[in-house]
């Protein structure tokens, strides 16, 4: 038999403490020269020397030094997701002790195995040997939410929590169950909790701002995932879902910076890709938005609605290109799109009623083969600093709060003068609305208001209920608190009395009444109500094209 040689390395009571090793440590001879630092003492070195000693004198006090060392390696080897190395450190435990550590890692072991309800078996036996272990509660907790046993884990992450009020991530998961649930409110009241216990949880403002853009609480939803990324700048998955929520609130120059960022960093992602591919459209930077949906598409060509995009997109700068791209899409996007482009086919371009055909001409010489030179329209406006700036060949692409009827009669004139084709018209009015304003609440109004114009032309009328159930969604996209006013239009009643139809200084305002009014039978002894000229004169526009 051959004997191995031990010596015992002297360490200070503090030392040996914080090291978790004992204050005599045997270490083979052979392992000597390996120990070039007291205080990085490699594992294996350490589990050889009491493994020696622990065969030689059978003393319990290096036995649980011993046990302690092998859970240290199999926590290392389930780090790396080696379960073949984790089963043989946990076999070496085995051959020693069974208490209630072995059958949790059992537990864990099993459970990446895919046998779940052996693992369950083991992981109930450790919580039984010892009730207080919260780490045992938390994985039965996280197996039976994977086996979709949401209540039972919903206990298990209880008991977890009250075993140990400083480990937060039970929380985390109980908000995370009853999300997968559909109880959102619940949630956030969980993921609040484990905040106001650790205000720089960063995981928990992520999981709550998800939470309220949900519950379209999105101002919440901004401050939380501002919080999120502040305390982690490396949540990217946070960022995006913070442009989501900043182009739901109408910063949609701010939610396209972070969209470009992550493009960046991420330039294999064909997600990002996508929404910053449709956030570039928003703004009117069309042939830049072709350009990185085609990019998404190379690196996926699988995803039906990026595919759908993409014919989209291509829509607004090549319009033959997009025809034979849409022979491809899979339903239901091939019958969306088709609908679409026979929309465009029977299009007929209404007539610019006469007693506004003068100042419509006025902008005619702005178009350019049917759309708008920006720079040209601003050279007919009087000095403003943005009007200033866009004249000088600079857009800001910064959020401004603008909500303004100033200019609404130009919006108006670029629609009619825009009117031989939809795609053009909803470029003019996109770009026009973004370099005269800058503001989500704005652009949603012009794009609202192209919207009428469109709705009254291919029906011959027009019916609230209907143009809402159409464009709603749409307008969701550009500021949802707006689109949230026009849907709450279908549940009132109103007379033309009730109107206020005078003095409107608010584009967003101005656009809600006109909805009214448009759907409220006026006749012309009633016009006289109407003293707002810019109502009076856009009213008129909408009476005139009606059939």
């Amino acid at each position: 038999m051959l004997i191995k040689a031990i010596v015992y390395l002297p360490l200070k009571p503090d030392k040996a403490k914080r090291l978790n090793l004992p204050v005599k440590l045997p270490v083979l001879a052979e392992d000597l020269p390996e120990i070039l630092d007291e205080n990085h003492i490699p594992v294996n070195i350490i589990i050889r020397g009491l493994e020696a000693q622990y065969e030689i004198s059978k003393d319990q006090y290096y036995k649980s030094y011993l046990i302690y060392f092998y859970y240290e390696k199999v926590k290392e080897a389930l780090n790396e997701n080696n379960l073949t190395e984790a089963e043989e450190w946990l076999g070496k435990v085995e051959q020693l002790e069974r208490d209630y550590r072995y059958d949790f890692f059992k537990g864990v072991i099993l459970s990446r195995s895919g046998d779940y309800d052996q693992a369950e078996i083991f992981l109930r036996s450790s919580t039984s040997k010892n009730n207080y272990f919260a780490l045992g509660h938390y994985e039965l907790g996280n197996l039976l939410r994977s086996k979709k046993e949401f209540e039972d884990a919903i206990l298990e992450y209880k008991k977890a929590f009250e075993s140990d009020k400083n480990f937060l991530l039970p929380l985390l998961r109980i908000g995370d169950c009853y999300m997968e649930m559909g109880e959102v409110r619940q949630a956030c009241d969980f993921y609040q909790t484990a905040i106001q216990i650790d205000p720089n949880f960063a995981q928990a403002y992520a999981r709550l701002g998800v939470a309220y853009n949900i519950l379209q609480k999105y101002d919440h939803a901004e401050n939380s995932l501002r919080k999120a990324v502040q305390i982690d700048k490396t949540d990217y998955l946070s960022l995006f879902n913070l442009s989501f929520t900043l182009s739901r609130l109408g910063k949609h120059f701010e939610a396209m910076h972070i969209l470009k960022d992550l493009v960046e960093k991420k330039p294999q992602d064909a997600t990002i890709m996508n929404e910053y591919a449709l956030i570039l459209r928003k703004l009117g930077f069309y042939e830049q938005a072709k350009d990185f949906i085609d990019r998404a598409f190379e690196i996926n060509n699988n995803d039906p609605s990026l595919n759908y995009n993409r014919v989209l997109l291509t829509l607004f700068v090549d319009k033959e290109e997009a025809i034979r791209l849409s022979e491809k899409l899979s339903s239901p996007y091939y019958e969306k799109m088709e609908d679409l482009i026979t929309f465009l086919r029977q299009w007929r371009p209404v007539d610019v009623p006469d007693f506004i055909s003068d100042k419509v001409k006025k902008f005619k010489p702005c178009m350019e083969k049917g759309e708008i030179n920006v720079q040209k329209l601003v050279d007919l406006l009087e000095n403003e600093d943005r009007i200033n700036m866009v004249k000088n060949g600079i857009l800001p692409a910064t959020d401004t709060e603008i909500d303004t009827v100033q200019w609404l009669d130009i919006v108006m004139f670029i629609i009619l003068a825009s009117n031989d084709d939809p795609i053009k018209m909803e470029k003019n009015v996109t770009k026009v609305a973004v370099s005269l304003y800058g503001s989500g609440i704005m652009l949603a109004v012009a794009i609202t208001l192209m919207r009428i114009f469109l709705h009254i032309s291919a029906h011959g009328n027009f019916d609230l209920q209907s143009f809402v159930n159409d464009v709603v969604t749409d307008i969701q996209e550009y500021h949802w608190q707006f689109a949230k006013r026009i849907s709450e239009l279908e549940n009132e009643s109103f007379s033309l009395e009730e109107l206020h139809l005078n003095g409107i200084k608010k584009g967003s305002d101005f656009l809600i009444e006109l909805l009214k009014i448009l759907s409220i039978d006026i006749t012309e002894e009633d016009l006289y109500l109407i003293e707002d000229n810019l109502m009076k004169e856009i009213y008129l526009i909408f009476q005139s094209i009606r059939r």
